[in-house]
């Protein structure tokens, strides 16, 4: 008797069927496309179906021996492929079934066509068949009907107790991160779309759910990260993560996407979406608000969101991605994609907010080269909240520009009304505590800037704000301390030069000042500065800097700077004209030590009074 073999050349399980030796998988006959991994690890469960294939077999198979990869995430990142690609559910799989910290098992029907030796007949003969399986049915029967009485019966209450024994328990997580979402087009020139995406996904769970939500900058560091999602999740001190794929393909979008629990690595729920790309909105908002609903979150309602035109969206896209540059140049960009947006698609109201907010705080910096800029903001913004009146953005911007005109009443309202629609917003944050900084209320100011950055605990600007708001509040060894830790994150970084030397100035440490100030002095600049420094000590370098910003228009820049200087008259000059022309700058009267100087001045008072403030 010979002995059996066999050799696997096919694989049929649902309409599908897997050719093992080329690779291709079809379902109904249509081919698709699956990567090395993922058909790796479906072989691999297919080999073995009905059993647990532990999580060190798989990357066993997954990779060969010295492979430096991160195992963890490349498998979960394989395993959430290949179901994309089966169209299967973590929730309710149809084929692949997790077996949490241990493995997977293929629980579909599969149809094994194999070469095989016929194997002799073993079978009993019907006289020889074992009768004991009759006896055993009848007393499993018994024993079921008892079983059934008793739980019927509620005997004891250990139905309710075997109830609560299985029934699932809600997930207590309350801080969660999107981790960048794979772009599977392959091409470079979509980046931005799959960042993009990560962001708006990022903003609608957020605003779906009661939960601590961290913000994109931080996020998107761990973009093609090595990291395991346990160390990720550490480093930013969150209950859980998401991470997946978008793919933006002719007129549909698809969004795959997993949640995993950092303190276990369970990963909990999968699911793919597809949608018509004008369908983008609705499919974002789906997606959040199954992921809020999976951690345990208090689902918030939400109105359904409108379709909206592939260019506009796209070019929305963009603009987010330039504002978030926090330059110049970066809101020059932004303001032009964002204007191409609502030229796109004329309704679509948050390309209004996102270009309202380029427009105004691009004016606050000072980095527009007109007047006009806060008008401008503002009418948008109101345009914006009209065309959209939950739009948490919308508020923001609108707020955002009251704040800029003085109206602190109107401006704290709508920033508290943004806010209370998306509390995980930083920016909201950001600006919300500018206000209360402005109006000296230092402790509180200090609290929402640190909220900002608990939410985008990396944003070189937001880290910036916070020594800012140190600063203002004389707290000069916090404010150097936290510039310090900014330029730790991104070195050579403007605002933060900015307040290290404001700390080191009003500590009276020259040297460290003028050090830190000819570090963000541009090439051009710097020889002056240098001469300034060696024949007027610091006083001179304070003249060319306000020399400097005059030229580039910044006009209470040099207000400060002349101040600083000991030259009052120059910089109460510079500070009426600010006022007339409703300039930026003036916010900051109450609270800058910069204008200590001037503070007694009749002029200063008289100043403070015109644009609201009490004396």
């Amino acid at each position: 008797m010979g002995s059996s073999s066999s050799v696997k050349t096919s694989y049929r399980f649902g309409a599908f069927e897997l050719n093992a030796h080329t690779g291709e998988l079809s379902n109904d006959g249509e081919k698709l496309l699956l990567r090395d991994q993922p058909l790796k690890l479906l072989v691999a469960l297919l080999d073995q179906p009905g059993e647990l294939v532990p999580r060190e077999a798989l990357v066993r198979r997954l990779w060969p021996e010295g492979t430096f990869v991160d195992f963890d995430r490349g498998l979960n990142k394989a395993v959430l492929h290949l179901r994309e690609a089966l169209g299967d559910s973590a929730e309710e799989p149809q084929f692949i079934q997790t077996l949490p910290r241990k493995g997977y098992r293929f629980i579909g029907k599969v149809e094994l066509p194999v070469a095989t030796e016929e194997k002799p007949d073993t079978a009993l003969p019907d006289s020889e068949q074992p009768r004991t399986a009759g006896k055993y049915f009848k007393v499993a029967a018994a024993v079921l009907c008892v079983a059934a009485i008793i739980l019927g019966a509620n005997v004891g209450g250990l139905r309710d107790a075997l109830a609560g024994r299985f029934r699932p328990t809600p997930l207590q997580i309350t801080s969660l991160a999107v981790l960048p979402l794979e772009d599977l087009s392959g091409d470079p020139g979509q980046a931005y779309f799959a960042d993009g995406m990560t962001d708006a996904l990022i903003t609608e769970v957020a605003r779906a759910g009661t939960i601590h939500v961290i913000s994109r900058t931080t996020v998107l560091r761990y973009k093609g990260s090595r990291m395991t999602t346990a160390q990720i999740g550490r480093d930013l001190n969150v209950g859980a993560l998401v991470e997946g794929t978008v793919l933006h393909s002719g007129n549909k979008v698809r969004i795959t996407a997993q949640l995993i629990q950092v303190s276990t690595d369970d990963h909990l729920w999968a699911r793919s979406y597809e949608r018509d790309a004008t369908e983008v909105l609705q499919l974002q908002q789906e997606v959040a608000t199954d992921i809020a609903r999976r951690i345990g979150s208090v689902v918030t309602a939400v109105e359904p969101l409108r379709t909206v035109n592939p260019e506009a969206y796209g070019e929305y896209l963009k603009g987010r991605f330039y504002f978030f540059q926090y330059t110049a140049d970066g809101w020059r960009e932004a303001i032009e994609h964002y204007d191409r947006a609502t030229q796109a698609d004329p309704s679509f109201a948050p390309a209004y907010s996102g270009l309202a907010l380029s427009y105004l705080v691009a004016w606050g910096w000072n980095s527009l080269p007109f007047d006009g800029g806060l008008e401008k903001g503002k009418a948008i913004a109101e345009k914006a909240l009209q065309m959209d009146p939950g739009s948490a953005s919308a508020h923001l911007a609108v707020g955002a520009a009251y704040a800029q005109e003085m109206d602190r009443e109107h401006a704290e309202k709508e920033l508290r009304r943004s806010l209370e629609l998306n509390p995980s917003d930083p920016l909201a944050w950001q600006v919300y505590g500018i206000l209360q900084l402005w109006q000296g209320q230092l402790d509180e100011g200090i609290a929402d800037q640190e909220r900002a950055l608990s939410l985008d605990p990396f944003s070189p600007i937001i880290n910036a704000n916070l020594a800012r708001a140190f600063g203002f509040a004389r707290q000069y060894d916090k404010a150097i301390a936290q510039a310090q830790k900014t330029l730790s994150l991104q070195p050579d970084y403007g605002p933060a030069l900015t307040w290290l030397e404001f700390g080191y100035r009003h500590k009276n440490m020259l040297k460290e000042a003028y050090t830190t100030h000819l570090a963000a002095t541009k090439p051009e600049e710097r020889r002056a500065v240098e001469e300034a420094y060696r024949s007027s000590g610091y006083r001179g370098v304070l003249h060319v800097q306000a020399e400097v910003v005059m030229k580039n228009g910044n006009l209470g820049a040099a207000a400060r700077a002349y101040a600083q200087a000991g030259e009052k008259e120059q910089a109460l000059a510079l500070l009426e004209e600010c006022q007339r022309r409703h300039l930026p700058g003036l916010g900051r009267l109450k609270v800058d030590a910069d204008f200590d100087p001037i503070r007694s001045d009749p002029r200063y008072k008289s100043l403070l009074k015109r644009v609201g403030y009490a004396e």
